[in-house]
């Protein structure tokens, strides 16, 4: 029951949206009732949120051996699981409507938001292990301030994120905490198989 019920709810989603999200409507699509829907989930909200990570898949963190590389395509890891993965217009209400109740709202962002977040922030590491960002740079920081502009677009529906946006965030980040951004530049710009000695030792 549990899976057809989820199916169910994501289909609503889609068809309906959020504010056309009912119970009823996904008891009857998944042809169980109303009561046994609310015994599992006592929440539309939770409902919902299991029937997104569904679909919401948990990526490996990039390594391409290149910065730049890794750090665009963890911008475009957030912005898929964001932009492409969840029905639209649906991440932003979701979020208002959990954001008095802690325990939703943090298993909201356990569940939707933060597998993406966590590949972007170990490539964030990776750089700094490689020792091609600053020191000094707080690789949680960092990774928010890759993220925010994904969350920004998701949450108030500017223009999605593409690759060229991606790039150009990574590269106004970067220029501000590369120890060598013209030589993260050139790295990335190598074949994958020439990279790794690229490197600073």
């Amino acid at each position: 029951m549990g899976a057809a019920v989820l199916a169910a709810a994501l289909a609503v989603l889609r068809e309906r949206g959020y504010a056309g999200f009912a119970v009823e409507a996904v008891a009857a699509r998944a042809g169980t009732t109303k009561a046994a829907v609310r015994r599992r989930w006592p929440v539309r909200q939770g409902l919902v949120i299991d029937a997104l990570a569904a679909v919401v898949a948990t990526p490996p963190a990039p390594d391409n051996d290149c910065t730049r590389c890794d750090l665009t395509d963890s911008v475009l890891l957030l912005a898929r699981a964001l932009q492409e993965e969840l029905p639209r217009g649906v991440l932003a209400p979701l979020l208002a409507d959990c954001a008095a109740d802690p325990a939703l709202h943090r298993r909201l962002v356990d569940t939707l938001i933060e597998p993406s977040r966590t590949a972007a922030a170990t490539a964030v590491r990776r750089a700094l292990d490689r020792r091609e960002l600053r020191p000094e740079t707080d690789p949680e920081l960092f990774t928010d301030l890759l993220a925010s502009t994904v969350y920004q677009r998701a949450l108030f529906g500017a223009a999605p994120v593409d690759r060229a946006t991606a790039g150009r965030l990574v590269d106004l980040l970067l220029r501000g905490v590369a120890v060598d951004f013209d030589r993260l530049v050139e790295i990335s710009r190598l074949p994958r198989t020439a990279r790794a000695a690229a490197h600073p030792r």
